[in-house]
C-alpha cells in the first residue's frame, strides 16, 4: 500500500523531530513561545520551494482558507511545546493518538467515510492507552505520606491540539479535491510562518523572545533548520498519502511513532541521561511499554 508507506515514514520524521523539539527546548530555548517563533524563519527555505510547484488557478477564498488553517495549527503547537516542558516526550507523545479519534468522528461526519466495529475497538485501545500513559504518581506532602493518581497538566495541552489536528486533516481532505497537492503546501506552511509573529504584539513574548535570540548558538540555528525540513518532509509524505485513501486510515498509522519516540528517548537516558530529562524507572518503563503496544494494537485493527 502506498498510503501507508508514506504514512510510516511521516511519522518517522516526526518521530526525530520531537526528540530534537524536546532537545532544544530543555537546553537552549525555554520558552515555549520563543521557540515556536523562532520556527518561522526556519520554515521560509521549505515555503520558496513549495511556491516553485504551485498553482494559482483557484478562488482566493479557497487559499485564504487554507492560509488561515495553517496560521491556526502554527500558533496552536505553542500547547506541544509547553507540554514538552511539563513532561516527559515518550508520555507527552502517545496523548496526541488521541487524534485520530477525532478525525474519524468528523470524518464520518463531514466526509461519510464510514466505521467499522473492528475500528470502533481500534479506537477504544488507542484512547485508553494515552489516558494511561498521562497518569502519574503523586506523593502528597504529609506525614502519612499517601500516594495518588493524577491527571498531567499535558493532557489537556495535548487535547486541544488533537482537536485542531483533526480538523486540520478534514480541511486537507476537502481541499484535495479543489486544489492540486503543492498548492496546498503551500499555502498551509505559509499559514504557520504568517501567525506565529503574531504572538510578538504581545509585550511579554516579545522582551523574552529577543532576550531568547541573544543567547542563541549557530550551531542550534543550524539543527532548528534541519529539524524544520524534517518537518516539512513529514507534511509532503502525510498529505500525500491523505489525498490516496481515506483520511481516518492515515491518522492512524501515526501511532507508530510513540514506539519510535520511546525507543530513541530510552536510549538517549542511558548513555545520555542528561539530553531530554527521560525517566526510566522500572514501573514507569513498564507503563510505556504496555501503552506502546495497545497503540499499536489499536491502529492494526483500525488499518486492517
Amino acid at each position: 500500500m502506498e498510503w501507508f508507506t508514506l504514512a510510516l515514514f511521516a511519522s518517522t520524521l516526526w518521530a526525530v523531530a520531537i526528540l530534537v523539539d524536546k532537545f532544544v527546548l530543555t537546553h537552549h530555548i525555554k520558552d515555549a513561545f520563543s521557540y515556536q517563533i523562532f520556527l518561522t524563519v526556519t520554515l521560509i527555505p521549505a515555503v520558496l520551494v513549495l511556491f516553485i510547484f504551485s498553482s494559482f488557478r483557484n478562488s482566493p477564498l479557497v487559499y485564504l482558507t487554507i492560509l488561515v488553517s495553517g496560521m491556526i495549527l502554527g500558533v496552536a503547537f505553542v500547547l506541544y511545546n509547553k507540554a514538552l516542558l511539563i513532561e516527559e516526550v515518550s508520555r507527552v507523545t502517545p496523548l496526541f493518538y488521541l487524534s485520530p479519534l477525532f478525525v474519524l468522528l468528523f470524518a464520518s461526519l463531514f466526509l461519510a467515510e464510514s466505521l467499522s466495529m473492528k475500528e470502533y475497538l481500534g479506537i477504544g485501545l488507542m484512547v485508553f492507552s494515552a489516558i494511561s500513559v498521562s497518569l502519574r504518581r503523586t506523593e502528597h506532602k504529609s506525614k502519612s505520606k499517601s500516594i495518588s493518581l493524577s491527571l498531567s497538566p499535558a493532557l489537556f495541552m495535548i487535547l486541544l491540539l488533537d482537536l485542531i489536528l483533526a480538523g486540520k486533516d478534514i480541511i486537507a481532505k476537502f481541499f484535495f479535491s479543489y486544489v492540486d497537492f503543492w498548492s496546498y503546501l503551500f499555502w498551509f506552511i505559509l499559514g504557520e510562518i504568517v501567525g506565529r509573529p503574531l504572538l510578538l504584539l504581545l509585550p511579554g513574548i516579545r522582551r523574552k523572545f529577543v532576550a531568547d535570540m541573544k543567547s542563541l548558538s549557530s550551531r542550534i540555528c543550524l539543527l532548528c533548520f534541519i529539524n524544520s525540513s524534517i518537518v516539512c518532509m513529514g507534511f509532503v509524505l502525510y498529505f500525500s498519502a491523505v489525498s490516496l485513501t481515506y483520511v481516518s486510515l492515515v491518522s492512524t498509522m501515526l501511532s507508530t511513532q510513540p514506539f519510535l519516540v520511546f525507543l530513541v528517548a530510552t536510549v538517549l537516558a542511558v548513555f545520555y541521561p542528561e539530553s531530554l530529562n527521560e525517566r526510566i524507572e522500572r514501573k514507569g518503563v513498564i507503563i510505556k511499554l504496555i501503552a506502546v503496544v495497545m497503540i499499536i494494537i489499536g491502529s492494526y485493527l483500525i488499518v486492517s
